[in-house]
């Protein structure tokens, strides 16, 4: 169906195209982009059309080298295991959480369903790391088409973007949590969190003093697809939700390539302020994604 609807939004013209895209948003989901894009040369695509994710393209799991890294030195992780519990179905992966994947002794324990194209090694001193990096990039345009899930306190959809080299990340080697101001190490394309206000979206250039902005969508995000892309370039980023720019952020950007993060997030101890209760806690979540693609500037 996937395949049939691209090759439609393909043939037809611009102008049919939008009035495609206005019909669809009155309708509800907004419809896929052409993967052509006028000056943008295409650098990663995942359209999800085969039964189990491509691991020539993601590591479906949330930043084992760290936690590895972490355990070694002490350091307890929130995420008692690590590993993505995901489906792919009609061309669209789900990123899941249910009552018992990713495993934890207990329902209410942290959890996190994750895909992620780059990880890294610690050898036996903090100096020494080798990079397993899939795809990387610095600038360009990154989008997904996605309906992200409907939560409860705690779980949330997320959508990052990560330096490669584990001594530059938001966590130094050491354990320690770098702070607003220490400079730029990540970037959120965008952080969803339904059950604070359903139409809020967050995007986020961790750990700058003015790189964060609370989006209030026209729509219910978790109802629907919607495309959601960011402009990276030197100085600025630019937000795009059903291609149209939202947001612009002017200012410190990475100087490095970085991979991709897609997640999501089942922290109901507490996180954000609001703790879930057990009968709110109902399963399977699912973070529903149409498809991810990369580009880079022809010019």
């Amino acid at each position: 169906m996937k395949k049939a609807i691209l090759f439609l939004t393909l043939c037809f013209s611009v102008t049919f195209i939008g009035f495609a895209q206005q019909s669809a948003q009155q309708a509800g989901s907004f419809p896929p982009n052409p993967v052509e894009k006028p000056g943008w040369k295409l650098t990663f695509q995942d359209e999800f059309d085969r039964p189990k994710l491509n691991d020539a393209l993601w590591y479906p799991a949330y930043r084992t080298g760290r936690k590895e890294h972490f355990k070694r030195i002490g350091i307890e992780s929130r995420w008692y295991d690590n590993n993505a519990h995901y489906l792919i179905e009609d061309g669209i992966l789900k990123l899941r959480v249910d009552e018992n994947l990713p495993f934890r002794p207990k329902k209410e324990m942290p959890c996190v369903s994750c895909i992620m194209t780059s990880d890294h090694r610690f050898g036996e001193t903090t100096e020494t790391y080798q990079l397993l990096e899939k795809f990387a990039q610095k600038y360009g345009w990154f989008e997904i088409r996605c309906k992200t899930v409907r939560g409860v306190p705690g779980v949330y959809s997320a959508f990052w973007l990560h330096q490669t080299d584990p001594t530059d990340q938001e966590y130094t080697p050491e354990g320690v949590r770098r702070k607003i101001g220490d400079g730029v190490i990540e970037i959120d394309i965008f952080e969803q969190w339904s059950w604070r206000e359903k139409q809020r979206t967050d995007f986020n250039v961790h750990f700058t003093t003015d790189g964060h902005h609370a989006c209030m969508l026209d729509f219910d995000p978790c109802e629907d697809f919607h495309v959601y892309a960011l402009e990276w370039k030197e100085g600025e980023l630019n937000w795009y939700v059903d291609n149209k720019k939202v947001y612009t952020y002017s200012g410190q950007t990475p100087q490095k390539k970085m991979f991709i993060l897609v997640a999501l997030f089942h922290r109901p101890d507490g996180y954000g302020g609001t703790k879930s209760e057990p009968d709110q806690l109902t399963f399977p979540k699912d973070f529903e994604i149409d498809y991810i693609r990369v580009y880079q500037a022809e010019h």
